[in-house]
């Protein structure tokens, strides 16, 4: 957060507006969230979520590079907010199915940890290389790293629609 904070003054922002973009963020992904949800249809094309939600949260950190001002970074928050509103709960769903469910518990356990492990390395990494290189080059590895991701997510769909090829031969 104190990077962010840094972030928005640099565009002409201040604190309000810093809490702004996080509250912008946060309630957009809640209410899409649940309207997305909610319905059958997103149970059945979880998969195809997964992949549309991810493209469109690259999209929206790519549109870092383009934030100039509070108004376009409120419209890059909501963008990025529906990406994670679409995909999470279906990337969540499919990790479920995948779950050992005598160990469910734990597994969850270890999937958060690793997730707070990461995201603490890359608030360090993060500030570093904003530190040493400025904002730009930060989200530009934002920007990769959220690309390999969404190749990540591309390259699962693919071996699972083989896997299921083979497994029905």
């Amino acid at each position: 957060m104190p990077i962010y904070a840094i972030f928005v003054q640099k565009i002409g922002g201040d604190v309000l507006e810093a809490s702004g973009a996080i509250a912008i963020f946060l309630i957009v992904n809640g209410l899409a969230t649940i309207a997305i949800h909610r319905i059958r249809w997103s149970q059945k094309h979880r998969r195809l979520l997964m992949v549309l939600g991810w493209l469109l949260w690259v999209v929206g950190i790519g549109s870092y590079l383009l934030v100039s001002n509070t108004v376009t970074l409120f419209i890059t928050q909501i963008l990025i907010a529906l990406g994670n509103a679409i995909a999470d709960p279906a990337f969540d769903a499919e990790l479920d199915d995948n779950i050992d469910t005598s160990l469910k518990s734990y597994e969850w356990g270890v999937f958060g940890a690793v997730q707070d492990i990461l995201n603490g390395v890359a608030a360090l990494v993060g500030g570093a290389v904003a530190s040493v290189f400025g904002f730009k080059v930060l989200i530009l590895c934002m920007f990769l790293a959220a690309t390999i991701s969404f190749c990540l997510i591309l390259y699962y769909m693919h071996a699972r629609r083989s896997y299921r090829r083979f497994a029905d031969a």
